[in-house]
């Protein structure tokens, strides 16, 4: 089934203000209703136009919506990213027509300008395509040495073939990391990289890419976010970011990949709690989106703005934090996915202050279905956003709700907790519960040492939002505020 709201989410600002002029271009008469249900969409407010028009004409209209989404986003992704690509094949067929009317000068200088861009581009069929035809005329060019030419088409084929092998590589290691068992693979990811070099005959330097450090910093990423791990992570790959940069293969082709990869390692070491290597991959990141005109900034935004002002608020700098999250909120062009992101960190800003009427609101505003966000964000999001929510119920005194909640997240995520015992928020969850109704019990030596007992604790090598739930914890049971306390628990202190 194809949903609308997937197609929406790819959207960029500039895309949305585009389509809608593209529909009420198209649109003959006034009472047509595509642009008001898009811009609905956009605001999850479709109920109301469901309520109001009734469901058969409701899905009439949408599903009118999306084939005009899919026809226009596709024409439109077709002929900016097939434009370069266009152009190659342009040349190749002007040269070729070229040739064969005798006219070999002017022919082999489109096909060496044709190589140039196809390089750039990294594009390895069309380079193919450019060589053949070297080959077939070399003998009609007298600056043209063969063996050269031989030599640049094996070595393009040999790239070729890795790239392809590369991709059974990734899929063939993420198959292992699906149905392994976690707890003995942060050792032996350089070890399957390197026998899966072997296994497919592919050279490590053909294998050098911003495509295969990004792949391998998200199998780590996988399994740290599984195990809850980022310390145990060997990051074997990471010099070779800094070898690429500025390179022949930093290319606009690799740029989506590029900064993938960065966002990726500043996501790892702020999850180490490591803030200066987590901001300097960040400043990269931010770097890197501004080339190309700003090709990948809007795809990137939220996240990077989400990262920034994590990494802010724990530094010390929760004012600065909350102003950027609040003033990137009010941009309008936000999709399903990055509004929660932002609004959930926000949340957690404010309650690390005690603002908690901040919070409420905030919380108040995810109204839609538990599945609709694990499938949307994610398990890790929804369980920190449950987690939130008990804790904000508990210090407001409702002790009913906070109940209500962590009873329902056990009916919902026991299995989940069951496969998964290193995570301590389902203990974490349970203690809570066992003081509810008896809050100052927490500063009791009883409830410290059951606490001690109850939580798998790695101490310094605890996950870093694990760290801050039991931070929560370490305030309540020392009478302390919170942001201090969590700060101090990670090492940090306030400007």
């Amino acid at each position: 089934m194809i949903s609308i709201q997937d197609l929406i989410s790819i959207q960029s600002p500039s895309d949305v203000n585009a389509f809608i002029a593209h529909l009420e271009a198209r649109n003959k008469r006034r009472d047509t209703r595509n642009t008001t249900l898009f811009r609905a969409f956009l605001k999850g407010e479709e109920q109301s136009i469901l309520d109001e028009i009734g469901s058969n004409a409701f899905n009439a209209l949408k599903k009118r919506l999306t084939d005009q989404l899919i026809e226009y986003s596709g024409g439109q992704l077709l002929a900016k990213e097939l434009s370069q690509e266009n152009q190659v094949i342009k040349l190749i067929a002007l040269a070729r027509k070229l040739f064969n009317a005798k006219r070999e000068k002017t022919g082999y200088a489109l096909l060496k300008r044709a190589e140039k861009m196809a390089l750039t581009l990294n594009h390895y069929a069309l380079l193919n395509e450019i060589y053949h035809t070297l080959i077939e005329h070399s003998h009609k060019i007298d600056q043209l040495e063969q063996k050269d030419l031989f030599t640049k088409l094996e070595q393009n084929n040999a790239q070729f073939l890795a790239e392809e092998r590369l991709s059974i590589l990734y899929a063939s290691m993420q198959k292992q990391f699906n149905t392994s068992n976690y707890g003995i693979l942060p050792s032996s990811l350089k070890a399957m990289y390197q026998e899966g070099l072997k296994t497919y005959g592919i050279k490590p330097d053909l294998a050098l890419n911003f495509r295969s450090l990004y792949q391998l910093a998200m199998l780590s990423d996988l399994y740290a976010t599984q195990t809850k791990n980022y310390h145990g992570l060997d990051l074997f790959f990471e010099d070779n970011i800094i070898r690429l940069q500025g390179g022949e293969k930093d290319t606009e082709k690799m740029l989506g990949y590029h900064i993938a990869l960065l966002y990726g390692m500043s996501t790892i070491y702020f999850r180490r709690t490591d803030l200066a290597k987590s901001s300097f991959y960040l400043d990269q990141m931010s770097a890197q989106m501004q080339r190309y005109q700003n090709k990948h900034f809007s795809l990137w935004e939220a996240r990077y703005a989400n990262l920034l002002a994590l990494n802010l608020n724990y530094s010390g700098n929760y004012a600065e934090a909350a102003l950027s999250l609040e003033r990137r909120l009010k941009q309008e062009a936000l999709n399903e996915q990055e509004r929660p992101l932002l609004e959930l960190t926000l949340s957690m800003v404010y309650f690390q202050q005690g603002n908690h009427k901040v919070v409420k609101k905030l919380l108040g505003s995810f109204y839609k279905s538990d599945q609709w966000y694990l499938k949307t964000m994610g398990n890790e999001w929804l369980f920190n956003f449950k987690a939130m929510e008990v804790l904000l119920h508990f210090d407001l005194g409702n002790d009913q709700l906070a109940e209500s909640r962590i009873l329902s997240f056990q009916r919902k995520f026991a299995r989940h907790f069951k496969e998964d015992k290193s995570n301590p928020l389902w203990p974490f969850l349970m203690l809570l519960k066992s003081v509810l109704y008896n809050p100052e019990h927490i500063s009791s030596p009883d409830f410290v040492q059951k606490l001690e007992l109850t939580i798998p604790w790695k101490g310094e090598e605890e996950d870093f939002f694990n760290r801050c739930f039991y931070a929560w914890l370490k305030a309540k049971i020392l009478k302390q505020p919170i942001y201090e306390t969590t700060l101090s628990l990670l090492g940090f202190s306030e400007s």
